[in-house]
């Protein structure tokens, strides 16, 4: 893995991206207020939810509509597939600080999220990735562990979804103005009253970069209420790619309240060209409401151990990311 550049190059793009994050949301703000004005739900006050306004109402929304464990804490903990499979309209806007042994503090402002485009039955939708938009896990695409990528904006159609399966597909311009499209297939089901699972495989191309795909399977196992154990592996397989890409990681996430969770992990990934594991990686994540309910502040401890090729050590290093998001949903 390339090392990332210093904090002092990226500031450009950071400015960039923040300009760019507030006009969308003062584009946004016409349509926001029309919602705030709508007539409150019986029960509600003028004020919305909480008297905290209609920002709390979209995440109130969010919480009753979730039916299952998984989803609770994917929503919570902001896991990226949680908004982009939303039935509503869903931004993140976060900035975030990131520490690594012999590296400097890297600040970062990234938007995230979808958008369903209005009065086109709700199968079209602007989606706002940090990703290549093939999907990844939560490990791959953590910035303590990846070289950093800049907010894409794709358009997303979705297929069709009946049951366990569902289609997307996505296309998009990169910042190059180089075209890139994926189609993507996703299967979930029940395999017990408290075990799920859920496979997802995508074929994309991307200009410039080539033809490629990407698989993930996951396995959740809900242990209480307020408590799920996750083992998540996936391969990449791709035409710029010397060799192909794997990970696994098996992960505890747990709710102790309303406004605040916990979720600890394990991970190793690698290339099948090596005959070594990659990295090796331990880490705590730690997330807190601030204020609002739709705010919240996140730290994250870790060690990782890594070995770039067979001719080097194994080195070790802490890394720690500070995270502050405000979560913002439109239905």
């Amino acid at each position: 893995m390339n090392s990332p550049p210093l904090s002092g190059q990226r500031c450009p793009r950071s400015r960039g991206l923040l300009r760019a994050a507030w006009a969308l949301l003062l584009a946004l703000g016409p349509g926001l207020a029309v919602h705030a004005a709508e007539p409150a739900a019986p029960g509600a006050d003028e004020d919305g939810v909480f008297a905290l306004g209609w920002l709390d109402q979209t995440q109130a929304f969010s919480s009753t509509r979730a039916n299952a464990l998984a989803q609770q804490l994917d929503r919570f903990f902001g896991v990226e597939r949680s908004d982009l499979e939303a039935a509503y309209s869903s931004l993140r806007l976060t900035v975030e600080g990131r520490w690594e042994e012999a590296n400097a503090v890297e600040p970062r402002l990234r938007l995230r999220g979808r958008l369903h485009l209005p009065r086109i039955d709700e199968r079209f939708s602007l989606i706002f990735s940090e990703d290549q938009g093939e999907g990844t896990s939560y490990y791959t695409q953590n910035p303590a562990f990846v070289e950093q990528q800049s907010t894409r904006v794709n358009l997303e159609v979705n297929l069709g979804e009946e049951g366990k399966d569902r289609w997307d597909f996505r296309v998009g311009l990169r910042s190059s103005g180089k075209l890139r499209t994926s189609m993507r297939y996703r299967y979930e089901d029940s395999l017990a009253e408290n075990l799920f699972h859920r496979l997802s495989e995508t074929v994309y191309f991307i200009d410039g970069i080539g033809y490629g795909s990407f698989t993930q399977y996951q396995l959740d196992r809900s242990l209480s209420p307020s408590a799920l154990l996750r083992w998540s592996t996936e391969f990449r397989a791709q035409e710029s790619l010397d060799g192909n890409e794997w990970a696994s990681s098996l992960s505890y996430l747990f709710r102790n309240s309303d406004s605040s969770g916990l979720s600890t992990f394990v991970g190793i990934n690698g290339n099948t060209r090596d005959s070594f594991v990659g990295r090796y990686q331990v880490g705590l994540r730690l997330r807190r409401n601030v204020a609002r309910p739709w705010l919240f502040w996140e730290f994250l401890p870790g060690y990782q151990w890594e070995k770039v090729s067979s001719l080097t050590p194994r080195e070790g290093g802490i890394f720690a990311t500070l995270r502050l998001e405000m979560a913002i949903g439109v239905f």
